[in-house]
């Protein structure tokens, strides 16, 4: 199998560099879907709310925890 570069001169980014860009476009994708994505209220019981929080990851419950504290603030 034949491999070329695109631009030969270039140096390659090590695993790490990847990881780390990986991220850095995975937050900034996270973001942009919370900004765009549309609001919809529709009632649910309790339960099945807690349980979905147990699916939530660390930035989401960042987010609700945000939520809840401006919702208790008033």
């Amino acid at each position: 199998m034949n491999q070329s570069i695109h631009e030969p001169k270039a140096t390659l980014m090590s695993a790490t560099d990847v990881w780390e860009d990986a991220q850095t476009l995975a937050a900034v994708l996270r973001k942009n879907l919370l900004k765009a994505e549309p609001v919809i209220q529709f009632p649910i019981p309790l339960s099945l709310f807690l349980e979905a929080l147990d699916n939530f990851g660390h930035d989401e419950l960042l987010i609700l925890r945000q939520r809840v504290e401006e919702k208790l603030a008033v």
